[in-house]
């Protein structure tokens, strides 16, 4: 697989190759997501807070009149397609009321805006809990639930001001562990019995090990070294096993980087606790790579709890998305706040107001990279069984219940591209003879502002399977959903979690050929071809300088066959 260039007339059109391969053990994608706080507390008791979650919770057309009624008219979108998230994740809160706190109650003239102070549920220390407050982003879980989430984690950004050594949230380190671990299990106790919300995890942490908690700070946040990381998380375990909560995982610790999340795991790790979650604003492929295969020999699934940028074309967060999948390979992708304050992190700005009374008011329709993360939301839905892509400019999903396959390409080239993805363990299902047609897909070119329009593409039978043949704009992005895909004949179910075979790459493939069969398994004489090409491989590496992609892409194969 690779690329090639031709140059036809004034137009330089750069081909772009894949193979989309199973992978094992199978993974379904648990699906996409986001965090509520600022966002939650905002919109959560304004007029229009169906349609806002509306917007994120469900696949319905939210019309443009209803949000953005300033940008309505006979030229303009008359709706805008709702991103389905299947994952919320609710922030416990650390603030008091400004009568409750003492010194300085918050983080001063620093703080981002009303919006951001998150109450907590016991706001003197030893004091009762008091569930009527948080309001608007417990109003707006509740709408994200009855549009269909059903995995909420709860995330605390920062402990009760009370529990941090600077008597505030916003900023300072962690000076009460047990009673930090307390609270956070009687909150998770509430949500899943007095609020009827389907908890699944509680990720105690939020970017522990960052060194820019210091008070005053402008949101919440905590310094918590790796033994105070321990010590919580233990108690929280027991906190929760008290409470019934036996099925309620503990995600920790939630770093910004993955090479943070490397270490604070190995740490952790010593100290017989472990979890999933990471940021993911670093984009170094070892790192992510090294971070998979820690959480592979332990067990655990990763997942992405968190991810900004303030690019609004989206090409970023694209790239992003798929070198994710690629090199980190979670079992989920959570985005920080699809809806900012007058920030470009958010997909759709928005004018939160002065106060809580008042209606926020979008600056803008939303951005591209609102439709870019649509082409993966809509798209690559949770329960579909995840597929290897040998190149991190696609993903692809395969839903055996629905005999559907579900792929977003994306042209990564300043000019155009023709992107050929290969799928050579699928067949059209009850198929004739060798066919070509045209299915189709919806493509977003974010420098152009097309964003989500119908547009075709070719699929075709080769050598025996199928594959998928596009042309993509420069830096856009184009999703398809195959209907009526099957596994070839003799393939073992993905279903059943059984060994899965695919087709390989030349040199892997004549290795099969001559080494094992479907009867004798991996043979010495396979094993040793193996370690011959990481050997020459190794030889390339220390010449270059650099990794060899031919040795990688060729191990690639053999570890997701």
């Amino acid at each position: 697989m690779g690329a090639s260039s031709s140059v036809q007339g004034a137009v330089c059109t750069t081909s772009l190759e894949a193979e989309a391969l199973l992978r094992y053990p199978p993974a379904r994608w648990s699906g996409w997501g986001c965090s509520l706080s600022w966002l939650g507390k905002a919109l959560g008791c304004c007029r229009e807070a169906e349609c806002w979650a509306d917007l994120l919770f469900s696949t319905r057309d939210v019309p443009v009149s209803v949000l953005w009624p300033n940008w309505a008219g006979p030229y303009m979108p008359p709706a805008v397609p709702g991103l389905g998230l299947s994952i919320a994740r609710y922030n416990i809160g650390g603030c008091g009321r400004p009568e409750e706190q003492s010194g300085h109650p918050y983080g001063g003239s620093k703080v981002r805006g009303w919006f951001a102070l998150i109450e907590g549920f016991q706001p003197v220390p030893g004091g009762e809990f008091d569930w009527t407050r948080d309001e608007g982003q417990r109003n707006f879980l509740h709408l994200a639930i009855e549009r269909g989430v059903d995995q909420v984690e709860l995330f605390a950004n920062a402990p009760m001001w009370w529990m941090s050594s600077s008597g505030s949230s916003f900023g300072g380190s962690l000076a009460q562990a047990d009673e930090f671990a307390n609270y956070l299990g009687e909150v998770a106790s509430q949500a899943r019995s007095g609020w009827g919300v389907p908890v699944r995890s509680v990720a105690p942490f939020n970017e522990p090990s960052a060194d820019w908690w210091m008070f005053p700070h402008d949101q919440e946040g905590c310094k918590i070294d790796l033994a105070q990381q321990a010590r919580v998380i233990a108690r929280l375990r027991d906190e929760l096993d008290q409470r019934g909560l036996v099925d309620v995982a503990i995600a920790a610790s939630d770093e910004n980087r993955p090479d943070h999340a490397i270490k604070t795991w190995q740490e952790l790790g010593r100290a017989e606790v472990a979890g999933g979650p990471s940021g993911s604003y670093a984009r170094h492929h070892g790192f992510r790579s090294a971070l998979r295969r820690l959480a592979t020999v332990a067990g655990v699934p990763l997942c992405v709890s968190e991810h900004g940028n303030g690019d609004i074309s989206g090409v970023t967060l694209a790239q992003v998305i798929l070198e994710d999948l690629h090199f980190l390979q979670p079992a989920s992708w959570c985005y920080w706040q699809p809806v900012e304050h007058h920030s470009t992190w958010g997909m759709v700005q928005v004018d939160f107001g002065d106060s809580p009374s008042s209606e926020p008011r979008p600056s803008s329709l939303p951005h591209p990279k609102y439709f870019v993360f649509a082409h993966f939301t809509r798209f690559l839905r949770r329960g579909m069984i995840m597929l290897h892509c040998t190149e991190p400019w696609a993903a692809a999903c395969f839903a055996p219940e629905e005999n559907s396959l579900a792929a977003v390409l994306t042209n990564p080239n300043s000019t155009q591209s023709r992107l050929r993805l290969r799928l050579p363990a699928f067949v059209p299902k009850g198929r004739g003879g060798a066919e070509r047609r045209r299915v189709q897909a919806v493509l977003t070119e974010p420098l152009r502002q097309r964003l989500f329009v119908p547009c075709e593409v070719e699929v075709q039978e080769a050598a025996g399977s199928l594959e998928i043949l596009v042309e993509v704009p420069p830096k856009a992005i184009c999703s398809v959903l195959l209907s009526n895909v099957s596994l070839i004949a003799g393939k073992s179910s993905v279903q059943d979690g059984t060994s899965m075979d695919s087709p390989g790459a030349a040199q892997a493939g004549k290795l099969r050929k001559h080494s094992h069969d479907a009867e004798s398994g991996v043979t010495v004489q396979m094993i040793s071809g193996m370690a011959r090409a990481a050997s020459e491989g190794a030889a390339h590496e220390r010449w270059l300088g650099q990794a060899d992609m031919q040795t990688v892409k060729c191990w690639s194969r053999w570890e997701h066959e």
